[in-house]
């Protein structure tokens, strides 16, 4: 691709590390399995024509991420213009307590479900949260104290 030698131990390095993380923040913004599968074969693929390996393994897991969370962006992008009508018949990704918890988090504003996705499921500190996501640290802090709050309310509910 692009003239380059693409070194294929490197992209089946981060196929395997990364593959699991792209794959639910895909599920967790899209909703779909199909749609999350797209989404990483578009991530994957967008990494391969990039020359990642002088990254630091703190960067790269950073680059990968926010790479999943533009081509999410990118899909509902296009699902805005045109009706998809997708057919979820494959397996269940999470068990029904994993899954009653990602629909609580889904039905938050999208700015708060990354702060609560990258924190609990991806473990990130509030400062990795806002080097990932381009903002100051105060503001990640604020809104994932809100998303806290929304949930609770949220699950107590149910």
């Amino acid at each position: 691709m692009n003239g380059k030698n693409i070194d294929v131990d490197f992209i089946n390095r981060i196929v395997n590390t990364y593959s699991d993380t792209i794959l639910r923040i895909a599920y967790q913004r899209s909703g779909s399995v199909f749609d999350a599968q797209d989404i990483a074969q578009e991530v994957f693929m967008s990494l391969m024509k990039k020359d990642l390996k002088k990254l630091s393994e703190a960067e790269l897991r950073a680059y990968v991420i926010r790479t999943a969370i533009n081509k999410c962006n990118d899909l509902h992008r296009r699902k805005k213009r045109v009706e998809i009508i997708s057919i979820d018949d494959a397996p269940p990704l999470f068990t029904p307590e994993e899954q009653t918890a990602l629909d609580a988090v889904r039905s938050l504003p999208e700015k708060y479900r990354d702060v609560i996705y990258l924190h609990y499921y991806e473990g990130y500190k509030i400062a990795e949260i806002a080097d990932i996501l381009g903002e100051k640290s105060s503001a990640v802090n604020s809104r994932l104290n809100r998303a806290r709050e929304k949930l609770r309310t949220i699950l107590t509910e149910e």
